[in-house]
């Protein structure tokens, strides 16, 4: 079993809430699908994850392209960080137990950097734990493109075979395994820190 030393966490389902399906049927049950695919799987959002456009900025592209959901789109935009980034109980015990057992903890996320900035200053105890983070906004790269992770790598003189990741999306974990990367797919179901113990992580 190899020992891991540095822990990488993705940060949407995995230490904050992302769940557009739960947010969407709760406001819009029935059109929740077609407002999914409209915001959240748009390439204007895309943008939005790779820096090239701020939130306010995607709301009104995403206006002038569905000129007669403005109300819905407004909706979403006011109120989606409230209902969805918010931090996972489970996920912080875990990271604050790791702290405590001395590991180095990192973030490597799909995320603007507005957004992550916001949810810091809002949770300082929890981003406060982290010694540095890697975002898609300020790299101009997702995952699982192999190139944010040798970001990750390079800045902060990481070996990839003795990290291990966490995240909630399948493809981003093949992608950190692939360069030499142990990883976690977070499940909701998930015990975290019983899953940290059998990769032979002392907590």
């Amino acid at each position: 079993m190899k020992t891991m030393k540095d822990i990488i966490f993705d940060i949407g389902g995995v230490l904050l809430n992302w769940n557009p399906d739960i947010f969407l049927n709760k406001y819009f049950q029935g059109d929740a699908e077609r407002l999914k695919k409209m915001v959240f799987l748009s390439d204007e959002w895309k943008m939005l994850d790779l820096g090239n456009a701020n939130v306010n900025e995607v709301r009104t592209l995403i206006r002038q392209h569905h000129p007669n959901d403005t109300q819905a789109i407004n909706f979403i935009f006011d109120h989606f960080e409230e209902e969805m980034l918010q931090p996972i109980d489970e996920s912080i015990e875990a990271v604050k137990a790791l702290k405590k057992a001395g590991y180095p903890l990192y973030i490597l996320s799909n995320i603007h950097q507005d957004l992550y900035h916001k949810r810091a200053h809002d949770h300082p105890d929890i981003f406060s734990l982290f010694e540095g983070a890697i975002l898609s906004g300020e790299e101009h790269c997702l995952k699982p493109d192999p190139a944010i992770y040798h970001i990750l790598f390079q800045r902060f003189n990481l070996d990839p075979h003795n990290c291990l990741f966490i995240d909630d999306s399948p493809a981003n974990i093949e992608a950190a395994k692939k360069l030499g990367m142990d990883g976690i797919v977070r499940k909701q179901d998930q015990n975290l820190i019983t899953e940290l113990k059998t990769r032979g992580i002392q907590l």
